[in-house]
Order: structure tokens, then sequence, then C-alpha cells
């Protein structure tokens, strides 16, 4: 059985590395022709460019590698079938299930190693390609959030609500910085300073004023040295976290963000669709491995072109049902994760059907 696993996988991994570097590459070719488009407007170098384009290969090749997943599977069992080699193992006693155990094997490891993408690279070079473009653009350096305004909310609602004209990310500190601390509906403090740091674990001041309101009345204090509290209790991880564009978050990420943050229903039912997406996406290339064995193991013979244009076709049809999903959780209709994994659900259940099927009829 171990020189038929490593037969099995020595097929499909060469249309898999064929697949993941043509789509991928594909994906990557589109992304280059609009960032030379907009360089072109703005008269930016040509390594400035390669630059920017560098930031996008990880998005761009875990999309290539989903492809690839079924490519693989079409391209690499379609092959031994049309040869007559997967029936020559099945009359020496591997069954279909023993054939297509390494091919689901590797589908799953597939879209472990994609969502390790999407969690670490994806969103870096997300982030560092829009702070690129946006410095080309006004030319402000890198690495400092201009007026930083973020909510902390508690059991109870609001909690505090912080204002700063720089953030400088790191050095984790607040310059100019007006703090207003809420409780029920009501104002109790506000804290100004001109520098708030972070410490061990916890954010600090020097100097700064402290307003208590109280009733009708206003008690200034004016504290002029020692490391005073603030009462801050977003990490400087979180306070980074809460000026990135939701599509820039990583999945654990973006569940902070939706867990600490108050959204209208529309942008909450978007950013919840988004999310639930950063794992069903991944997990289409187990999905893609589940459907493409048993349509490649037909006893038909198929070319590769057939294989390649079956791969096309399923692919677009993931992509229609995604679109549907996408747009039936953003309005509502159905809830967020119902709608990011709708096109998963469909070809699920019709791959698992499939299978299935192959495999009571093989054995």
């Amino acid at each position: 059985m171990k020189i038929v696993t490593k037969y099995l996988l020595r097929e499909i991994l060469g249309p898999f590395f064929f697949g993941l570097l043509a789509f991928s590459g594909m994906f990557l070719g589109f992304a280059l022709i609009n960032i030379i488009q907009w360089a072109e407007v703005y008269n930016i170098p040509f390594f400035t460019v390669l630059k920017l384009w560098s930031y996008l290969f990880p998005e761009n090749i875990a999309y290539g590698a989903y492809i690839g997943m079924l490519l693989a599977t079409l391209l690499g069992l379609g092959r031994m079938t049309g040869h007559s080699e997967t029936i020559a193992m099945q009359a020496g006693g591997v069954s279909f299930v023993q054939i297509a155990t390494p091919v689901l094997i590797t589908g799953l490891v597939v879209s472990m190693v994609t969502f390790f993408f999407n969690e670490t690279l994806t969103p870096m070079g997300k982030m560092a390609y829009r702070k690129e473009r946006a410095y080309l653009i006004s030319h402000k350096p890198q690495g400092i959030i201009k007026n930083h305004f973020f909510t902390e909310y508690g059991k109870n609602g609001v909690k505090r609500l912080v204002y700063a004209e720089e953030y400088y990310i790191a050095e984790e500190r607040f310059h100019n910085v007006m703090i207003q601390e809420v409780k029920g509906e009501k104002l109790i403090r506000t804290i100004k300073t001109k520098e708030l740091l972070w410490g061990k674990d916890s954010w600090y001041f020097h100097e700064g004023e402290l307003f208590y309101y109280k009733e009708d009345s206003v008690v200034p204090i004016r504290v002029a040295e020692g490391n005073n509290p603030s009462g801050l209790e977003n990490t400087p991880k979180q306070v980074s976290i809460l000026a990135q564009k939701p599509e820039e978050m990583s999945w654990s990420e973006l569940r902070w963000y939706l867990k600490n943050t108050n959204l209208n229903k529309k942008t909450r039912n978007r950013l919840e669709v988004q999310f639930h997406l950063k794992l069903a996406m991944p997990f289409a290339s187990f999905l893609f491995a589940l459907l493409g064995t048993p349509l490649a193991l037909q006893s038909q013979r198929r070319t590769s072109s057939t294989g390649l244009g079956l791969c096309i076709v399923y692919v677009i049809i993931y992509y229609l049902l995604m679109a549907l999903g996408s747009f039936l959780g953003h309005s509502g209709t159905v809830p967020p994760f119902i709608g990011a994994w709708f096109q998963n659900i469909i070809v699920g259940l019709f791959g698992g059907y499939m299978f299935l099927r192959k495999a009571l009829y093989l054995g």
C-alpha cells in the first residue's frame, strides 16, 4: 500500500504545482497590470512597482492553491484512469477508498497550509501594500497612524472613547491624547496628556490633566510627574488592529474586531461573511479533492485538455456560488456563516454524493 500511495502522490503533485504556478501566475499578472496602470499616474519607479507586486504574492498563491488541487485530481488521477492504471489497482485488491485517501489527505494538507498563509503572510502583505501606496501618494512617514480614534466597550456598552493625534506603532506611543470614560450614558472622567506610553502590561502617562464630572460640577486635577495609569485596556496589538482595514486582518484579528466593536447590522453582516470566508476558502482544496476524485476515476478516457476544461468549469461554478452566498449573507437573507459556506456546502454535498456512489459501486 505504501508503494501505491507514493505513486499516487507523485502523479497528483506534478499537476498540482503546475496548476498552482499557472493560476497564481495568472492572478499575479492581473495584479501587476493594475499596479503598472496606477504607477504611471504617479511616476512610480519600476523597482518600487516590483516591491508593491511582491506584497500580493501570498494572497494570489493561495488563490492558485485551491484551483491547483482540483486540477491535480482531475489530471493526475484522470491520466491514470485513461491508462487503466486505477483499474489494474482495483483488480489487484486496492479499493476506491484506498486510492482516494492519499488524494483527500493531500487536499486537507493544502487547506491547512493555505489557511496558514491567509492567517500570517497575506494580511501582512496587504497591509504593507496599502501603506506603501499611501506613502507614495502623500509622502507621509510610515509606522504612524494619524488622527486615531477608537472605542473601548465593556459589558454595559461604551466604556472609553480614545482620540490621539498620532500613534507610533513601533514605539507603542500615543501623542496628544484625550480619553473620555463613560459609565452608562454619563461622562465621568476625561484624561488629556501629551504622551501615552505602554509599560509592562498597561498604558501610563507622566504629565497630564484629569477632569472628574460630578453632577453639575467639573473637578480638574493637574498631574505633573510619575507613572500614572490611564485605564486604557487595549494592548498595542489591539490598538493597531483597530487602525487596520478589516480585509487586511487575519482570521483571529477579525474575530477580535467583531467582538470588540459596535457596528451597524449591514456592516456586521458583511464583515462576518468575510470572517467565515477566511476558513471556508482554504477548505475548498479538500472539497475539490473530494469532488475531483470520483470524477477522475470515471471509466471513460479523458485527455488533459478535458481535465483542464472541467477544472475551469467547476471553478467558475464555485465562484458563482460564492458570490451568491456572499450576497445572501450580506443582505441578511441567510446567516453570515451559511452565506460564507454556501459554495462549500453545495460542492461538498455534490462531491460527497459522487464519492459515496463511486465507493459503493467499486467497493
